[in-house]
């Protein structure tokens, strides 16, 4: 053999040492299973966007730790368009091993995927690119707050999604006064209906005559009953009429409420209602008078204590009354006795309830007048809540791709305590979303 042979052969044997240094992770892809459309992505009105979604596919495959999982996986491409709004699409490229966790298997056929793999949440990895798609939940809480959560390989990253955008521009505008005040109305419009319905549904009391004929049947197989229940439709009577009494009040504090936000919302031009909404308490300095002065109305009066303790030792007195005349053998006074204890313990326990309740339409009323008044009209920078700007992505051009979002959901360091056998995927997550190669996604915007 001669040294030109020899050094060739040495050569192609450090060529393949090399190449299964390479290949086993890469081997860990079995195959690609045919891609899939969903709702009209195949449509003729989205070719720009299936064109776009298939050069993302590509930028997908090409990255080198996607495609080197820790385990066995089929891959699999879902492109999404529509199916009503013509200017948004949706790519996801997910990595199905060959069963979940819990043993349902995710592999059918040569390389296939079954139907029921996404319902089950059975992909071990996933990359979502999303075009021209924005909605509120992807970036804003209930509250209309967006939270920076990082900055990845340069680009913001808002709730976990990478955001691509030219300049930087982001998809919500602040919300304005009108809009703030505008909830605000519709919560107390709403109050006042429900506020009228409870009134409606509220228990009716049966009319004396009915009670005295039910009486008076129960008398005859349970006299005792007959008594108990004479004594229920009492009080229930009397808490019916103690509600009622309490009604005018409620009326009044919805009607007030009502009217104070209509008569605050008159008190703005056009033009302010239009303007971001701020809050007056920047340093929350009036948040914490509220809460004092909540508290404060929130304790009971030293008259009402004075109450409660006098009724609740007169209850303590009849009670061992009544356990004395049971020890005698007089069960109609130990009963009449017991029964009197019971009234003043439902009393006391009245006066606390009568302070609650009057406590907490003080506290409502409070809150709302500073919720409220709390509200004002001013600059964007100091805008506190936000909304999806309609303007972007300009829908009149649903063949421009304004935003892409990025989402690469990756494990928590909680995720592997509980189960410690996915730390491996956590770590190829994890090197998938800081690698991906978002430069190459951003230069599809238009």
């Amino acid at each position: 053999m001669t040294p030109r042979l020899l050094a060739c052969m040495w050569s192609c044997v450090s060529l393949l040492f090399t190449l299964s240094d390479l290949l086993p992770a890469h081997a860990q892809v079995q195959c690609w299973a045919p891609r899939q459309y969903e709702d009209i992505a195949t449509d003729k009105r989205w070719a720009r966007h299936l064109k776009v979604m298939e050069a993302a596919e590509a930028i997908v495959q090409q990255s080198t730790d996607f495609m080197s999982p820790p385990v066995p996986v089929r891959m699999r491409t879902t492109m999404s368009a529509g199916p009503l709004e013509l200017w948004n699409s949706r790519l996801f490229v997910r990595a199905y091993p060959k069963q979940t966790s819990v043993g349902i298997r995710l592999w059918e056929g040569e390389c296939g995927i079954i139907p029921q793999a996404d319902r089950v949440a059975g992909s071990d990895g996933e990359v979502a690119v999303f075009f021209n798609y924005v909605h509120e939940q992807m970036f804003l809480d209930t509250f209309g707050k967006f939270e920076r959560t990082g900055t990845v390989a340069g680009y913001p990253e808002y709730g976990g999604w990478v955001l691509l955008t030219k300049n930087g521009r982001v998809p919500w505008i602040p919300q304005t006064l009108g809009d703030q005040l505008d909830r605000i109305g519709v919560e107390r419009e709403k109050a006042v209906k429900e506020w009228e319905e409870t009134k409606r549904s509220r228990s009716k009391v049966p009319d004396q005559a009915t009670v005295d004929r039910t009486a008076a049947l129960l008398r005859k197989t349970d006299p005792a009953g007959a008594e108990k229940y004479v004594h229920s439709m009492k009080q229930l009577a009397k808490d019916v009429e103690a509600d009622q009494a309490k009604d005018g009040a409620r009326d009044t504090y919805f009607t007030t409420r009502l009217s104070d936000y209509r008569a605050y919302r008159e008190s703005f031009t056009t033009e302010q209602l239009a303007m971001p909404a701020v809050l007056v308490d920047q340093d929350g300095s009036g948040r914490k008078a509220l809460d004092a002065q909540i508290k404060k109305l929130q304790e009971l009066g030293a008259e009402d204590k004075r109450r409660v303790e006098e009724t609740l030792r007169r209850s303590r007195l009849l009670e061992r009354e009544a356990q004395a005349a049971a020890k005698t053998g007089i069960k109609a006074e130990a009963d009449r006795l017991r029964a009197e204890a019971i009234d003043l313990s439902r009393e006391a326990k009245q006066i606390r309830k009568d302070h609650t309740e009057r406590a907490a339409l003080k506290c409502e009323a409070l809150r709302g007048d500073y919720e409220l008044n709390n509200l004002k009209p001013g600059s964007a920078e100091q805008a506190f809540a936000f909304k999806i700007d309609p303007m972007f992505p300009d829908h009149h051009q649903p063949d421009t791709i304004h935003v892409i979002a990025v989402l690469i959901v990756t494990l928590t360091d909680k995720d592997i305590r509980h189960r410690p056998e996915h730390a491996a995927r956590k770590a190829w997550l994890d090197r998938v979303k800081a690698s991906m190669d978002y430069a190459a996604l951003a230069a599809l915007l238009d």
